[in-house]
């Protein structure tokens, strides 16, 4: 059998690994923030493109186009 400090270590190390794993499935259920992508465009036959900035904030934001 395993004596009680070998087994102590090697209960701390699964622990330690599994908090590990914890913490990349937390990470990878994050989106991504990426700057520049809340911009819709708008497209009409004849028109030139309209580029609108999508801000939950109102007037943080200003419209292109």
């Amino acid at each position: 059998m395993m004596n009680e400090g070998t087994r102590n270590q090697l209960e701390a190390k699964l622990k330690e690994m599994l908090d590990q794993l914890d913490q990349a499935k937390t990470n990878k259920r994050k989106p991504v923030t990426r700057s520049g992508t809340g911009n819709i465009i708008r497209r009409r036959a004849g028109e030139k493109e309209k580029r609108f900035s999508t801000c939950r904030k109102p007037g943080s934001c200003t419209a292109v186009g």
